[in-house]
């Protein structure tokens, strides 16, 4: 009962970052359409890594801070502190996004699937899964939520296992289509990154503001 309350209690921030994490799903698929299956894998490798990292590293400080205190009732305003900083994060974008209205250059994002090649294409994507501010807050927001669902470890462990599968769907799925399918899934993967690009802002802005409404009200 223990783990599955922790489980549930991550699903929705998981299901969140898979929508969240679709410019890096993109830059997957870009990958699968412009390089070798190699480069593909080492990113996909990179990214899992990355939120993998981050979010153990949130467990462990956030579970040593909880036996320092003797208490786990701060971590409830923890939970709202992120929810703010999801929020503010989505604010921030759409403010960006009205003032500037839609970009007509090509997102960055773009040109990094373009140019990763090698080691760097392992060290891109880990770094866009941990220290990247939106899937840092994410990450330790998901930890937030466990922690506070239950204080047995094991269950955190696995509620932690299942957060960072299910929030990596996206982007292992251009790797997982290009394994299965080989060749015939270039085509179809470049067709998602040209209609990704233009609603990439609107989609990010939608779920951050969603997950940071959730993740407050839901502490509160």
């Amino acid at each position: 009962m223990t783990v599955s309350t922790a489980v549930a209690a991550c699903l929705p921030f998981a299901a969140g970052a898979v929508f969240a994490h679709l410019p890096t799903a993109a830059v997957a698929a870009g990958l699968g359409s412009l390089n070798t299956g190699s480069v593909l894998a080492r990113f996909t490798a990179g990214w899992l890594t990355g939120v993998a990292a981050i979010t153990a590293a949130g467990l462990v400080v956030i579970d040593t801070a909880v036996l320092a205190s003797d208490s786990s009732g701060w971590v409830r305003w923890l939970r709202v502190a992120l929810g703010l900083v999801l929020l503010l994060l989505g604010i921030r974008k759409l403010v960006a996004r009205v003032r500037n209205g839609p970009t007509q250059e090509e997102p960055g994002w773009v040109g990094t699937a373009r140019n990763l090649s090698g080691a760097k294409a392992f060290v891109t994507a880990f770094l866009l899964g941990s220290v990247n501010p939106k899937s840092a807050v994410i990450a330790l927001s998901a930890v937030a939520v466990i922690v506070d669902a239950s204080s047995v470890v094991a269950a955190q462990i696995a509620a932690t296992v299942v957060f960072v599968v299910v929030s990596s769907l996206g982007v292992a799925a251009p790797a997982v289509a290009l394994l299965v399918f080989r060749d015939r899934a270039r085509r179809p993967m470049s067709t998602v990154v040209d209609r990704f690009v233009e609603y990439s802002d609107m989609v990010l802005i939608a779920i951050l503001l969603a997950l940071g409404l959730y993740m407050t009200v839901n502490a509160i």
